[in-house]
């Protein structure tokens, strides 16, 4: 069973956080809320200079295989069938609201000034907490 790469990328952060530094954690902890207004951000404003939103999933499929045993009394070699399971990534395009999707943006423009000083003032507090 493969495992879609959605999973594998959080996996994958999980991991590699654990690994971080004290300072490193308290540096993304304080920009967390930032980078995630800056990403909705961008894709508001992708979405609206493309007309249309982009929506992926995990779509599974089947790849078949024969394999092979052997019987252990008569040595002979048997095929058989033994199918997988495989993940690909399908994106579709999704109608939307252009008129809604520029609001968001706006709003979130609004808001980056204000997270960003948040965000300066926590970086300060974590460097002050974790001197090199």
């Amino acid at each position: 069973m493969k495992i879609p790469a959605s999973c594998l990328a959080l996996a994958a952060a999980l991991v590699l956080s654990a690994c971080a530094t004290p300072k490193q954690q308290c540096i993304n902890d304080a920009t967390q809320q930032l980078r995630s207004t800056e990403n909705a951000l961008a894709t508001a404003q992708g979405n609206i200079s493309r007309g249309y939103a982009l929506h992926s999933q995990s779509v599974p499929y089947t790849v078949s295989h024969t394999c092979y045993r052997q019987y252990p009394h008569t040595n002979t070699v048997i095929p058989y069938s033994c199918p997988s399971t495989h993940y690909r990534t399908q994106t579709t395009p999704v109608a939307i609201d252009v008129a809604e999707e520029r609001r968001k943006a706006a709003r979130y423009r609004e808001i980056l000034p204000g997270l960003r000083e948040a965000a300066a003032a926590r970086i300060a507090q974590c460097n002050a907490q974790f001197p090199e």
